[in-house]
């Protein structure tokens, strides 16, 4: 896990417990379980996600292709079949 996610882990836990100690006069102990279960998937579906994304940043880009002609860049290489003929 890098820094970021450590740091993220960290609020997040804090703050799960907040709601739970906030949440455990109001909610019954079955429901409170659930509540807990469903918050661990939560957080667990939000940090993959994250990862996710900031891997994909992470990657170093890849190389330029080759630059290709286009058929412009070819006819404009090769000679005219007009040319202009001087008279003396």
């Amino acid at each position: 896990m890098s820094g970021e996610t450590e740091r993220l882990v960290e609020v997040a836990t804090m703050i799960g417990q907040r709601l739970n100690s906030a949440v455990k006069d109001v909610v019954p102990p079955e429901a409170h379980a659930h509540l807990l279960n469903a918050q661990r998937e939560l957080l667990t579906a939000l940090f993959l996600i994250y990862e996710h994304q900031a891997g994909s940043r992470r990657r170093d880009p890849e190389p330029p292709a080759p630059a290709r002609r286009t058929r412009s860049t070819a006819r404009a290489q090769r000679r005219s079949r007009v040319e202009r003929i001087e008279i003396d």
